[in-house]
């Protein structure tokens, strides 16, 4: 990588948005190669379902190009029944624990409902397509410098970063943010991608976390800190997202809650990405009188040219037949195409998240390539 700037890699949240991701890392990569950097993404860090993606990009980083063309190839043939299972049985016997609990105090149930989806088919997918061995030999090795993945400790309300470099990084504690060095496995994986209330929360150790999202407020920070010098971030929200009707009655069940989803994961890497440019803008200013100690991360976010919401609404009835029906009691598909677009783990969705991606790359081809030099 002499001659190139060291690349920190961002992934976000977003549940099935995370399409759009792999699409976005395909064609940087085939950018990237053009111009003869064979590892563009030395610093690889997620939170939320941005942590899948980077848990197999840090198992394969030895050939980026094919590792990410084989992520794209996953996405665009992920069905529901393997992220969490759909059947009527399960969903049954969540619902009627959870009835039970409210209606007798807990009496009644002794096991409580921790989420109303099992995710049990999700993990077999990413021990499946993950190793904590090829992650161990990839950062020995230097072919990758560190991976960071964030999830939520629920026991003390703390955003952690879970860190893994051959680097001898000092564990960082911020205002409600916590890091600790860890070999990154699937169980991080898992606790970063459990979405509150929709995901069960994951045991890492003696202690139980959620998804990466929540309480994360400086979701740039992980890639600094394991010595990035430019930052590519890949959102999974249209800078200015298309909505519902003003017009419209007062907002449905479903409404309120994709915008709640919506505040949770997608808001603070706008929020941080905004921060950063700020900062650096200062550090321009104060350079005169600060000498060569302040150093700027340049920052470069990719987000969807189109509104996601709206084509997962326009592909719901790809969705399975009893989440369908779930959900319509929560308002229509246009209200409720936030939750719909973390959800809907099906081809007819990911592939065009997946082709948008790329497209939304390749637009910005000469700009992101001039992004990749110093």
């Amino acid at each position: 990588m002499a001659g190139f700037p060291k690349m920190g890699l961002v992934l976000t949240g977003g549940g099935a948005r995370g399409a759009y991701q792999a699409g976005v890392v395909s064609a940087v990569a085939e950018l990237a190669c053009e111009l003869g950097v064979q590892q563009p993404f030395p610093v690889l860090t997620g939170i939320s379902a941005g942590s899948i993606n980077v848990g197999y990009l840090a198992t394969h980083a030895r050939d980026m190009v094919k590792a990410t063309k084989r992520l794209v190839g996953i996405w665009e043939h992920l069905s529901s029944d393997q992220v969490f299972k759909v059947g009527g049985l399960s969903l049954l016997g969540i619902g009627v624990r959870g009835v039970l609990q409210l209606i007798s105090g807990g009496i009644l149930s002794e096991k409580h409902a921790r989420a109303l989806l099992n995710t049990a088919p999700l993990r077999q997918l990413i021990e499946s397509n993950m190793s904590v061995l090829e992650i161990q030999k990839n950062i020995e090795q230097g072919v990758v410098e560190g991976v960071a993945i964030s999830a939520l400790n629920y026991s003390h309300g703390v955003s952690n970063t879970f860190f893994q470099s051959h680097k001898r990084i000092e564990p960082w504690i911020r205002i409600r943010r916590t890091s600790e060095r860890a070999q990154i496995c699937p169980d991080h994986v898992m606790a970063s991608t459990a979405i509150p209330l929709l995901f069960p929360p994951q045991k890492v150790g003696d202690v139980y976390f959620g998804d990466g999202s929540l309480r994360n407020y400086t979701p740039l920070s992980p890639a600094i800190k394991l010595g990035a010098d430019r930052l590519l971030v890949v959102g999974v929200r249209k800078e200015l997202e298309d909505g519902v009707d003003e017009e419209a009655a007062d907002p449905s069940p479903g409404r309120i809650f994709s915008v709640l989803l919506n505040s949770i994961l997608l808001d603070a890497i706008d929020i941080d990405y905004e921060r950063l440019c700020r900062i650096n803008q200062t550090m321009d200013k104060l350079k005169p009188w600060a000498g060569t100690e302040l150093k700027a991360v340049e920052p470069l976010i990719i987000r969807p040219s189109e509104d996601i919401g709206v084509i997962a609404t326009q592909e719901a009835a790809a969705m399975p037949r009893l989440m369908r029906y779930l959900l319509r009691g929560l308002g229509s598909p246009e209200e409720n195409q936030g939750l719909i677009s973390y959800l809907l783990f099906e081809p007819a969705f990911t592939k065009r998240l997946t082709a948008l991606g790329r497209k939304d790359v390749f637009a910005r081809r000469e700009e992101i390539q001039a992004f990749f030099r110093w």
